[in-house]
């Protein structure tokens, strides 16, 4: 294994390790899913023990359920009785981190979070190495740090364990069209793809995408190939569901019935999704907590996706395309379209993976626009995710900066131990991601950055932040993401006093995230011409 390819793994391992730092502040959706864990733990469904620590459970015939899919969950019982049998329990209430809490829901997130974050990361370098060798580790540490993967790995959602299982599925498909025909890795396809609807019914999209991936290959499109490849896949898909039927019968004597059935706004449309909503889809990824206000670079995977398409890669190409419109177009339909407190649109992640997969393409065509906005991306996460990552709506994104200011910041494994939730304790995080992004930056080709690429990056770094700073509030996107939660159920989405509608919630964020990325694109451009000489110079003599 060469020097780089070393740097390239450390680089993805310290991003997992950055995951692990973090002690986050719990929510609904966390615990929701540990209730379910005890439940089952003590060999029942019904969480009617805790229901009093969540608003995401379900009344079913006088017993109170998690509303969550049982996947993770499962999942994440064999590491709950493993902690339970070394005593972590003691250490969990004990721990000085979040006074009051009960930090096993970290400790469970290690293996139902962290562990697949970190899984996600090395599968999409992988495929990305293969796409462009020498921008794998790139691609994959800016996925990690620079997108909305990095809070939802520190969180116990199920969001990101899916999002791996859904990629861990293409990249057996894309692993076996570079091959003979062989029907056991689609049936691993299969299986990781069925699972993961048995944690999150949405993955019902990239199962069909996937399956059209399957029929894509030109050389088995026989019955006799259709037959063998897709019956592997769908046998695969309907095991992987299996433990979700089997859920379902044993908690509500049905193999089909669904929590989800009984919470009354699911109720309506297609389990609470209607109509597509271009409005609603603006706000998505536009607003002040959107999508690609946050994560700019994500634009340039678009990019990457489109030179990925011309390179003859169209298989793959569309496949990102399709995956990214329809969960795109799912969650402007659904009636509660971010989900609640984060600090993006979480039911997105799904397709972040599979749009981050070619930002490596788009780092070796145009070095400065990706440099720039993977800079701007990796601040405004970082910072989101130490101060506020659960944030209630578009405008409460204020917040981020000024617990930033204040030194404020969510509790780390040294807050467990003393240290506090000030700079004192938020050092394990700072130090493994930046440990990540220098090795990733080592095992990175180097690019030469032209003045013209220079130029392009630092125009597109400068649009980035007026439009962040400015554009979510004058356009009114933030306005009307609130009238949407409002209209979900929550009246005091418009309290006057705290969202009056004048707030420019990235005013201050935004510039030090260009600062970072200006900075970001000026050193990579000066490494690339003192490369550039060291090597007219070594031709010299």
């Amino acid at each position: 294994m060469s020097t780089k390819k070393r740097y390239g793994i450390a680089a993805i391992l310290l991003v997992g390790l950055a995951f692990a730092t973090l002690i986050q502040s719990f929510s609904w959706n966390q615990t929701s899913h540990y209730d379910l864990i005890r439940a089952l733990n003590n060999g029942r469904t019904t969480i009617d023990a805790y229901q009093e620590n969540t608003g995401d459970k379900a009344f079913y015939k006088g017993h109170w359920y998690s509303a969550r899919a049982p996947g993770l969950a499962l999942w994440s019982l064999p590491f709950y009785d493993g902690l339970k049998a070394v005593g972590a329990e003691h250490w969990a209430y004990k721990s000085q981190a979040q006074r009051n809490d009960d930090e096993m829901i970290w400790l469970i997130g290690l293996w139902g979070n962290v562990l697949p974050g970190l899984l996600m990361l090395l599968l999409v370098g992988h495929v990305a190495e293969r796409l462009s060798p020498g921008y794998g580790a790139a691609s994959a540490v800016i996925l990690g740090l620079g997108t909305i993967a990095l809070p939802l790995s520190t969180l116990l959602f199920s969001h990101v364990f899916c999002a791996f299982l859904g990629f861990a599925a293409f990249a057996l498909m894309f692993y076996e069209r570079q091959r003979p025909p062989n029907p056991w890795l689609l049936w691993l396809a299969g299986l990781a793809i069925g699972y993961s609807g048995a944690s999150e019914y949405p993955m019902l999209f990239v199962a069909v995408v996937l399956a059209a991936y399957l029929l894509s290959r030109g050389d088995t499109l026989t019955p006799r190939g259709v037959a063998l490849r897709g019956g592997a896949y769908v046998l695969g898909g309907l095991i992987g569901l299996v433990p979700l039927a089997l859920y379902n019968h044993y908690a509500f004597h049905s193999f089909f019935h669904l929590a989800y059935s009984s919470i009354p706004r699911q109720q309506q449309g297609f389990f609470g999704i209607g109509l597509p909503s271009l409005r609603v889809a603006a706000t998505l990824l536009l607003d002040s907590r959107g999508l690609l206000t946050l994560s700019p670079v994500l634009v340039m995977g678009a990019i990457g996706t489109w030179l990925l398409y011309k390179r003859g890669r169209r298989a793959e190409a569309l496949v990102i395309a399709a995956i990214c419109l329809l969960y795109v177009g799912y969650d402007s339909g659904y009636y509660l379209p971010y989900g609640g407190g984060f600090m993006g649109p979480r039911f997105l992640m799904t397709l972040v993976p599979f749009l981050a997969l070619p930002v490596g393409i788009a780092l070796k065509r145009y070095p400065g626009p990706t440099i720039a906005l993977a800079g701007a991306s990796i601040t405004t996460m970082v910072v989101g995710t130490i101060t506020h990552p659960l944030i209630g709506y578009e405008t409460e994104a204020i917040m981020l900066w000024r617990y930033l200011r204040e030194g404020l910041f969510q509790p780390t494994i040294a807050s467990a131990y003393g240290l506090g939730r000030g700079w004192g304790g938020i050092w394990p995080f700072l130090l493994t991601a930046a440990g990540a992004i220098v090795l990733a930056a080592l095992a990175t080709t180097r690019t030469r950055v032209s003045r013209k690429s220079l130029i392009a990056g630092m125009g597109a770094l400068a649009g980035w932040c007026l439009f962040a700073a400015l554009a979510p509030t004058l356009l009114g996107i933030d306005h009307q993401g609130l009238l949407d939660i409002v209209k979900a159920g929550d009246s005091t989405a418009l309290n006057l006093t705290l969202h009056n509608g004048s707030r420019y919630p990235l005013q201050a964020l935004a510039p030090i995230a260009t600062v970072v990325g200006a900075s970001a694109l000026l050193l990579s451009a000066y490494w690339s011409s003192r490369g550039t000489l060291l090597r007219a110079g070594a031709r010299t003599r």
